[in-house]
């Protein structure tokens, strides 16, 4: 159940949310490039838009859609005739009552491409989550073997900046020999740890600045919304610019810090350069953040950001950080144009009569023997018969609209049939003895059903109007679900079924006409039968022509291409019949994976209330 929920649901939504993610870093970094004022803090803002894009994309379960597509329009497919002996389903083309319906359970294949891919994801998912907790039990290990300070000039410093920043409480502060940097690991209960010695070896003024910066961390709960990035970074592990997107966001938070404290202090750029430059390079804690930086390149990047003196106004980095939050982050779906309401369907063609036998040329009746006579004319050279080709073989039928399971008295009915009625229906039935569960989807668009006909009138009977509705069975307890939307989910966990569905009946039709088609030649060629029988029989009555001769030979020519037509489209019926059968299977997959949807879309509704109890 969870690899089926992780295939169907949350590898498409990676897949949505990382070309969507990918679209909002390009955003987000081009405007870091066309607005080099725009503030650290501003950026900061920008960047942690992008971690919370990814987080949104994958729990949202309805994007907003977008109708960019063109609109496309639906054809309706007439009813095929059903045969009598299918446990009375024909009664079901119209749907004003109904037999029993169960969707029979799918085969699925063991092992595919998007179960491997979800292997893969959770392999990888699993190894970042184990990296992390090694570098949170490290930290765990770093504090416990910390001492506490015991220098009563910096803790009565830190408790009056702590004080001046809003902050409730100072940190607890800690000494420890195993770094070389002061860091802050958090976020529960915060502690900052300073290298033994820091204290002494740090002019009065670094040590002011190097404690605001910290101090500064925790005023604007950093140690809380890193998390955020670093969840992102875990989830979408593979995608390069998530990883971009979370040091991106490492560096402005660190340069909006850094900007606090040079708006704080009367010290200058200069003075905070060269304090970061004693700091140097150190490895940052998985459960915290340092005042050193951790690469070269960072540390080059924050002397950089020194040199902004004057950022943009406050007004225009908020107004762009709304703007990329309002457009960016809700994660949204490319769906078409609203569609037009579909054409009446057209009259169903009668069916094309069967080819009818090739006519066989009579036998010739023996000529009398008559003593020949002086006069008489020399004796007549009949013609050979010409030999006629074989008659053509029948066309496979067309697929009917009833698909028979092997599971017992189970039928699945797939129709596009508008109707006249005001009962009519048209969707993908599964006709059965009713089971444990059961549920009917009455949509305008693509009704499903699972249960019994009566269980279908009964779910019939709770509609409102012309509404959408979604009634399931449980057992003796029966339940209505009107929200729209768990009914659109639904509907689209079947929307596979119902364009593969529709592929099938325009390949019936297609496959329909060319036997229709076949039967015209095969009557054609019975036609030229007769007439080359009624020319031997001319022959043997009144002696042989040259014209008869060509006439005979036409014929002949134009049943051998008869032949080689009706031999074409025998191959075109072979081709047609084997695109119906790679149809039928990802018919069957599709219907397998709808069915899982369907029953974790369900429990859900049960669980959540939505479902009402009848």
């Amino acid at each position: 159940m969870a690899i089926a929920l992780l295939i169907d649901t949350l590898l498409p939504r990676l897949l949505a949310a990382s070309i969507q993610g990918t679209l909002l870093v390009t955003l987000v970094w081009a405007l870091c490039r066309a607005l080099p004022r725009l503030s650290a803090n501003a950026r900061c803002w920008l960047w942690w838009l992008v971690a919370l894009q990814l987080v949104v994309g994958l729990v949202w379960s309805n994007p907003l859609a977008l109708p960019l597509l063109p609109a496309f329009e639906q054809l309706a497919m007439p009813v095929p005739p059903v045969e009598p002996m299918q446990a009375g389903a024909a009664g079901l083309a119209a749907f004003a009552s109904g037999d029993p319906v169960q969707f029979a359970p799918e085969a699925s294949t063991p092992w595919s491409w998007p179960l491997l891919v979800a292997s893969i994801w959770l392999l990888g998912l699993v190894a970042m989550i184990a990296r992390s907790l090694t570098g949170l039990r490290a930290s765990r290990r770093l504090i416990r073997a910390a001492e506490p300070c015991g220098d009563r000039a910096l803790l009565q410093a830190l408790a009056l900046a702590a004080d001046a920043h809003g902050l409730r409480d100072a940190p607890d502060v800690r000494v420890s020999v195993a770094i070389t940097s002061p860091q802050l690991i958090g976020p529960w209960r915060p502690v900052l740890l300073l290298p033994r010695g820091y204290g002494e070896a740090l002019r009065p003024d670094e040590l002011d600045m190097t404690l605001t910066h910290e101090l500064v961390h925790l005023q604007r709960r950093d140690l809380w919304l890193g998390l955020l990035p670093a969840l992102a970074q875990h989830l979408f592990w593979f995608h390069p610019l998530a990883h971009l997107a979370a040091r991106e966001y490492g560096l402005a938070r660190e340069g909006a810090c850094d900007a606090a404290v040079l708006a704080g202090h009367e010290h200058g750029a200069r003075e905070y350069a060269q304090l970061l430059l004693r700091l140097g390079i150190a490895p940052r804690p998985d459960a915290g953040l340092a005042s050193a930086s951790p690469d070269y390149t960072f540390l080059k990047r924050r002397l950089t950001m020194l040199k902004t003196t004057r950022p943009l106004s406050s007004a225009i980095a908020l107004s762009t950080t709304l703007l990329v939050a309002a457009v960016g982050v809700l994660p949204y779906r490319i769906t078409n144009a609203a569609t037009p309401p579909p054409p009446p369907p057209p009259a169903a063609a009668a069916p094309a009569p069967p080819a009818p036998p090739m006519p066989r040329a009579p036998a010739l009746p023996p000529l009398p023997a008559t003593p020949p006579a002086p006069s008489a004319p020399a004796p007549i050279d009949l013609p050979p018969t010409p030999a006629l080709p074989a008659e053509p073989t029948a066309p496979p039928a067309p697929p009917a609209g009833v698909v028979n399971s092997s599971r017992g008295h189970v039928h699945t009915i797939r129709t596009r049939h508008d109707g006249d009625g005001e009962g009519a229906l048209r969707g993908t039935f599964t006709l059965g003895k009713p089971g444990a569960e059961s549920y009917v989807l009455i949509d305008p668009e693509h009704s499903v059903a699972v249960g019994s006909t009566d269980e279908l009138a009964e779910a019939r009977a709770a509609q409102r109007g012309n509404e959408s509705l979604l009634w399931l069975r449980r057992g003796d307890a029966r339940y209505v679900v009107r929200d729209a939307d768990t009914i659109g989910r639904f509907r689209e966990a079947f929307a596979d079924v119902a364009r593969l569905g529709e592929r099938q009946g325009a390949l019936g039709a297609e496959q329909g006409a060319l036997g229709a088609e076949q039967g015209e030649l095969g009557a054609r060629q019975g036609e030229i039968g007769g007439r080359v029988a009624d020319l031997a029989l001319q022959a043997v009555r009144n002696g042989d022509d040259a014209s008869r001769r060509t006439a005979l030979a036409a014929l002949e020519a134009e049943s051998r291409a008869l032949g080689a037509k009706l031999g074409t489209m025998s191959g075109q019926q072979v081709a047609l019949a084997e695109q119906q059968s790679a149809l039928a299977r990802q018919q069957a997959d599709a219907q397998a994976r709808a069915n899982r949807q369907a029953r974790s879309l369900l429990d859900e509704a049960v669980s959540s209330g939505r479902a009402q109890r009848l």
